[in-house]
């Protein structure tokens, strides 16, 4: 019982063009996911106001 499985076809390799876009999708992921970590953390710091200066250290 020598059943053969399929070869998987080799995907071929990326372009000049694909990894330019590649990079641009990358760069642009990056600059979001960064803008919502400066978002959040300008959230929170109104959230928490003023009183955040007046803890005891």
């Amino acid at each position: 019982m020598s059943e053969q499985q399929p070869q998987k076809p080799v995907p071929a390799p990326f372009s000049p063009e694909d990894m330019a876009r590649r990079r641009r999708r990358s760069i642009a992921l990056a600059l979001v996911l960064g803008g919502l970590v400066i978002f959040f953390f300008v959230v929170t710091l109104v959230k928490t106001g003023p009183a955040i200066l007046n803890r005891p250290l």
